[in-house]
């Protein structure tokens, strides 16, 4: 082929690649946000708030104006467009729109942060004051009425949805009397999404054995206190069933399986189905058990555990610890290149429990803590984009060292005990040492042997082969010898 062919060729290629990654989207797509709408200093419960991510954003739906009113977050202009220009779903939580619909700019708002991380928009339309702040959430006993009252949308979820005809008939089946508690947060997503199901579950169900309670509380875990910490409240919605004045089963945040209507069926019959916990995994690489010792040998706690493969190529270690009356679960989760992404403890201690969720995104590390007695406590840190973090969970500790077998990393240390809530940054050194034989009550593994310094402690780990998780490590004046093992066979 002529040579200045092939030039032009080329340009034209790379013509059309650069053209493709510019394209701007055809359809916009919007997700409803719960806030609190105030117009003229009165709360519209009727208005919609809906967002967009790219470009962002944020959309105002109010029977008091004509026109959809717009917020560009990026030049803080206000625009208006018509209403009909939003294509909704049929449960009203999620719209599209025609990227090329225009919007007229009518002026500018004003963004403050508000409590909590969250921000507080203020502008005028159509000669209202107009305030779009965070929705703090609806709080106490209440009715359906007044649920509906407060997110319409719920309402509109719940009509569409169909449950699952075993598990209302179950339901339905169900003799003895029994009391059901849905407490949840009109401004929580999760509760969204399960509330709606699980009422309009109990209506076909239309059992007069079971008795209803709906229990709002606020997105700080404070209010009503005489249901957050009796009830050991950490997530919502938390769905609480009781009989003859004891609880018999509980579902906290997600469902067991994939219909919540399944799990309460389960319940019901007194026989709860085992949540494997909320986060995606994929296909089981191992498990095993630690056995923790003190200085003299003598066992003071274990740890189960399990390791899997991760959705996008990284992985996921669930573990969970007790050491006396001290129980802790943990997932954390590590990408494709190691780099952690997110870790979940919870910790359960003489009746009292917290739960913590670390997210590791770009150069930011948020966590939020939640406790049955403490509220919620929330931490947020900048990181490098390199950076290791130290769990509870012994299985997680080969994923520490994973990115950097020498030299130095920033390391980010969750807390093991009760009592600490949020984790601290350290300046942390790994030091390779000689591959070595170790004998365990598990098996005889061919590890590698690490190093690990900061300022706050010193610890060795002897890591698989294989797996690269500890079969034995030291740390605190502790040890965690591998005491059983299972790998699952390669396919």
């Amino acid at each position: 082929m002529n040579k200045s062919i092939i030039a032009v060729f080329g340009i034209l290629l790379c013509s059309l690649l650069a053209n493709a990654q510019n394209a701007k989207p055809t359809t916009l797509e919007w997700h409803d946000s719960v806030r609190d709408v105030l117009i003229d200093g009165d709360l519209d419960r009727n208005a919609q708030v809906i967002t967009s991510d790219a470009p962002t954003r944020l959309v105002l739906l109010s029977p008091k104006f004509s026109k959809a009113l717009v917020l560009n977050i990026e030049d803080k202009s206000v625009n208006v467009m018509t209403k009909e220009a939003f294509k909704f779903s049929a449960d009203q939580t999620s719209a599209t729109s025609d990227a090329s619909q225009g919007m007229q700019a009518t002026g500018k708002f004003i963004r403050v942060d508000g409590a909590n991380s969250s921000f507080v928009y203020t502008f005028t339309a159509e000669g209202k004051m107009i305030v779009i702040r965070s929705h703090p959430g609806l709080t106490g006993e209440m009715t359906e009425e007044k649920l509906w009252q407060t997110v319409p949308v719920w309402h509109a979820k719940m009509e569409i949805f169909n449950p699952n005809p075993q598990a209302v008939a179950a339901i339905k089946a169900m003799d003895k009397e029994t009391h059901i508690t849905l407490i949840f947060g009109t401004w929580c997503g999760d509760s969204k999404n399960y509330i709606p199901r699980l009422l309009k579950t109990l209506h076909l169900a239309n059992n007069a054995k079971l008795k209803l309670k709906l229990i709002g509380i606020d997105n700080q875990f404070n209010q009503p206190v005489d249901v957050v910490q009796p009830r050991k409240l950490i997530n919502v919605p938390t769905v609480i069933v009781e009989r003859d004045g004891r609880e018999i089963g509980r579902i906290i945040e997600t469902p067991a399986t994939a219909n919540i209507e399944e799990d309460l069926a389960a319940i019901l019959n007194e026989k709860p189905l085992r949540h494997e916990g909320r986060w995606e995994r994929g296909a089981k690489l191992g498990r095993g058990v630690y056995s923790y010792r003190d200085a003299s040998g003598k066992e003071i706690g274990q740890e189960h555990w399990e390791l899997f493969a991760g959705t996008d190529g990284g992985y996921l270690v669930h573990s969970r610890i007790t050491t006396g009356d001290l129980t802790t679960e943990v997932f954390h989760e590590v990408d494709a290149k190691k780099n952690p992404t997110f870790i979940e403890v919870t910790k359960t201690s003489g009746g009292n429990i917290t739960r913590t969720r670390y997210n590791i995104e770009a150069h930011t590390l948020s966590a939020t803590m939640r406790g049955s007695t403490s509220g919620v406590v929330k931490q947020t840190l900048e990181v490098p984009s390199q950076l290791a973090v130290s769990s509870p969970s012994v299985a997680a500790e080969g994923l520490f060292s994973a990115q950097v077998k020498q030299g130095e990393i920033v390391g980010y240390v969750v807390p093991r005990d009760f009592v600490n809530t949020t984790g601290t940054l350290l300046q942390t050194s790994n030091e390779t040492q000689n591959d070595e034989t170790v004998k365990t009550p598990a098996g005889e593994f061919r590890t590698q042997h690490l190093l690990r310094k900061s300022a706050q402690e010193t610890s060795e780990w002897w890591l698989h082969s294989q797996l690269g998780i500890p079969v034995r490590g030291r740390m605190n004046g502790k040890e965690f010898v591998l005491t059983a093992l299972e790998i699952a066979p390669k396919n």
